[in-house]
Parts: C-alpha cells; structure tokens; sequence
C-alpha cells in the first residue's frame, strides 16, 4: 500500500487494490494540489446548533466506549469541526492542530474519512498509508454522514486513532450513532416545524373576533382564546385543564351533548350563566373525530347574540336616515315642535308622538333618534297596526324554540332585542290590545323583555 500511495503522489498512477471511495478521494487532492506533506487544518469558527445538540449526548457514549486512545468528532456539512470528544494529543501533529472550528476538507487535509464520508454520502474507513497526506499515514480514520431528511449530508461523525490501536468495531458503532443523529435531527425539525404551525394557528385563532375553545373527550379545556376570555369574563389560563362544568355550569347541555351524542350543532342561540349574569350566545360546536372515527373532542365557536342582531340590522337596513337638517318648515308651531324633539333626544326617555296619518311621525322619530346617545345603534320601525293579535307578543318579545307549533329551531329574538342600543319606533302603538299594551308597559318600564316560552330576562336599552 506505501509503494502504491508513492507511485500516486509521484506519478498520478492508481495501483489495485485501491477502493473506489479512495480512489475518487485521491484524484480530488491531486486534481486541487493538495499538500501531501502536511496536513494545514484552517480554523474557522462556526455555530450549527441543532446538529451539535443532538450529537451532545451521543459523543461521548461512543468516546468512553471506545478508550481514550480514540478520538471523537463532529463536523458540519462544510467539513468545520463542531465538537470533539477525547484527547487529539493522543493522536501526534495531526491532533495538534485538531480542535472546534478547524476545517477538514480535501483541498486542505486530503481524503480523510470524514471528507470522504462528506462528499460521498456514505460510511468509510481509511488506514494508514490510503489517506492522500503523508502526515495521517500512522492513524485509522472512520466516520459515518449525518443525514438531512431530503437525504443530503447534514453533517458527519469521525472517529481517529493511532493504527496501531485499531479497532474492527468502530465503522459499526458510528454508523449507528450517526444514524441516531440522523433521527434525532429530523426529530428536532419535525418538532420545530409542529411548533411554528402550532404558532400559526395560535395566531389565527387569537385574531378572530369569535370567541373559540376546545375540549378532549373528556370535558377538560384544551384551548381557550382571548376572544372567549373576554366574553366569559374569564381568565384562558386559568381555565385550561379543567373541566367545563367547573367553569361554566349551562355548559353541560350544549357541549358536552355533542360528546354523548356525537352530533355537532351550527348557530344555536343558548343562555350561559356567568360570573357577571346571564348571557346569550350563538353557538356552532364541532365534533372532533381520529383517523378511526372514534370522538376525542368537540371545538366550540361563539358570539355575544348582540353581534349577531348588529349585523341583522345593518343587512336589514334597520337604521334611521333623516335627522333635523332634513325637516324644513316656518311655522311657529311647527318649530316649537322641533325645539321639543330636540329636547326629547338629550333624554333616554320614552317619547310619544301624536300626529294624524301621513304627518311624518317617523321622520320625527328618526330625528330625534340621531340626535340621540343611540345614534350609533339600530332603528327598528314596526307598524303594531298590521300585525295579527296573536303574533302581536311573539313578534314583539320574541319566543324561544318549541313555544308553539312551527317555532323556528333555536328561537326567534323580538323587535325589542333587534333594537338593543338603539331605538324602537311602534307606529300605530294604540292598535294594540289593551292587555298586550299592559305588557308593553312593563317592558317600557323596566327595559328588559321575556322571550315567550322562556325563563330568564333579557336587557333592552331601548
């Protein structure tokens, strides 16, 4: 083998038996005019967290296995020493100038194992006198690549010692713990790459103005964003793992139904009691099935109904479009009449206007609606005239599901809850039947409604 690493060096000539990895190798240091007398190692100083801290356990299992005439090293895809394990003195020049940030690469250092294990994507071992550098001649090289996911080298682990210390179980062993880096790498990247969608989706969720949460099959909170937080009047953090009976009593007839039954729900209005009172939501609740169809958890999204009946009425049209500047008259009455209007908008009391048909009581009604606190909420103009005696309550008030034959599913809210932070016009009011009007009193008075067939109270700031 030393007559046929001279005929090379001197000649250019390749004598068998010399392996194909080294064979390649040795044209490559002859090809960039290696120094085949010395073994200049270019320090460079470099930092590739993710291969050192999964290599961090492993290097020294195999150093201490191995003896400490063994040397331990963990190189970068570039060939730059990241880590070294044992003591390279052990190994004369070329351990003298071994250490972290050293670079090993073939235009400097020749056909090193490690170099070759590089730029061939496979487990080598070169002894003695088949290394290129005269300097190496007296050690064993062995290293094994440290793969990517795609398979490119991510980087290699190289063992040396003196050749007469050789060792046939080395290749073995750094094959296998390569390969466990090469698992612990792709572990890493993978929890990375879990960590950063579970980011995203965190991001998303916390952006929507819904409030959002999520049980296992269980019952217990997984997952509560702000949103939800705020409307519960709760603290996310404190409500994650524990169960949604001990955070929300009504919770049991919604939810965790659709853990007993399987069955989810879309836009189903519910009462939920909280800290601060009662409160009504629409609610749409997901069942979360695995890969066998088995339930292991239900998400829940929600709003305060108050969103919802704001968007009604802006799909509706339900809003005022005359104010004062719209009423023009000369009439010393007539504007008497406007200086009381104005005056009646500074008040939150409730207003009667008088006026034959076609007088442009509506237009008043507007007026002082924009000129009022509750310029920003709905109008809601109902004509009580027109409305059968029987459905005068339902459309009113509003009932809940199953009052009555044909209730639509889930409910209906009433005028006065459309109007909720505005301002409701009845027109044609003493249409009403004397004992509808005692009713409407009520509700005048006290601001707060009862849906037919319901049992809590629902505030009106009308």
């Amino acid at each position: 083998m030393r007559k046929a690493w001279e005929r090379f060096v001197n000649a250019g000539k390749l004598t068998p038996p010399v392996p194909a990895q080294l064979a390649e190798g040795r044209k490559g240091c002859r090809r960039r005019g290696t120094d085949h007398k010395s073994a200049d190692i270019s320090l460079l100083r470099d930092k590739d967290k993710a291969l050192v801290e999964v290599a961090r356990d492993f290097l020294p299992i195999v150093q201490q296995t191995l003896g400490r005439d063994f040397v331990v090293i963990l190189v970068n895809k570039d060939g730059i020493v990241l880590d070294i394990k044992g003591n390279p003195l052990v190994l004369g020049r070329m351990g003298e100038s071994l250490c972290c940030g050293a670079l090993l690469r073939e235009a400097e250092v020749g056909n090193l194992a490690v170099t070759t294990a590089l730029r061939a994507g496979a487990a080598v071992e070169v002894e003695g006198v088949e290394h290129f550098c005269q300097a190496y001649h007296d050690l064993v090289s062995s290293a094994a690549p440290i793969l990517a996911p795609d398979g490119s080298v991510y980087g290699a682990i190289g063992v040396f010692n003196r050749i007469e210390h050789k060792n046939p179980y080395v290749l073995g062993m750094i094959r296998t713990a390569a390969q466990a880096i090469t698992n612990g790498v792709y572990m890493n990247m993978v929890d990375e790459e879990l960590r950063l969608q579970h980011k995203y989706l965190e991001a998303i969720v916390e952006s929507i103005s819904d409030g959002f949460v999520a049980i296992d099959g269980s019952g217990r909170l997984t997952y509560m964003n702000a949103s939800a937080g705020r409307i519960m009047g709760l603290d996310p953090k404190k409500c994650v793992g524990r169960h949604v009976e001990e955070i929300v009593k009504d919770f049991k007839p919604v939810i965790l139904s659709v853990l007993e039954t399987g069955q989810g729900y879309v836009d189903r209005e519910v009462m939920v009691k909280i800290r601060s009172g009662n409160k009504r939501l629409v609610k749409t609740a997901t069942p979360i099935r695995d890969d066998a169809g088995n339930l292991i958890g239900v998400t829940d999204v929600f709003r305060e109904i108050q969103r919802v009946k704001n968007l009604v009425n802006q799909m509706t049209g339900a809003r005022a479009h005359f104010t004062f500047a719209d009423i023009v008259g000369e009439n010393p009455v007539f504007l008497d009449c406007l200086r009381l209007a104005k005056l009646a908008a500074r008040s939150s009391s409730n207003v009667l206007i008088q006026g034959e048909t076609g007088t442009g009581k509506e237009l008043m009604a507007q007026a002082i609606h924009n000129e009022s606190n509750y310029a920003g909420g709905p109008f809601v103009a109902i004509n009580c005239g027109a409305l059968p005696r029987e459905l005068i309550e339902s459309e009113l008030f509003g009932y809940e599901e199953g009052t009555f034959t044909g209730a639509a599913r889930g409910g209906r809210p009433g005028k006065f809850e459309l109007a909720n932070g505005g301002t409701i016009f009845l027109d044609e009011v003493s249409e009403i039947p004397l004992d509808m009007q005692v009713k409407l009193l009520r509700v005048l008075q006290e601001r707060r409604v009862m849906r037919l067939g319901g049992s809590h109270y629902i505030d009106c700031d009308v």
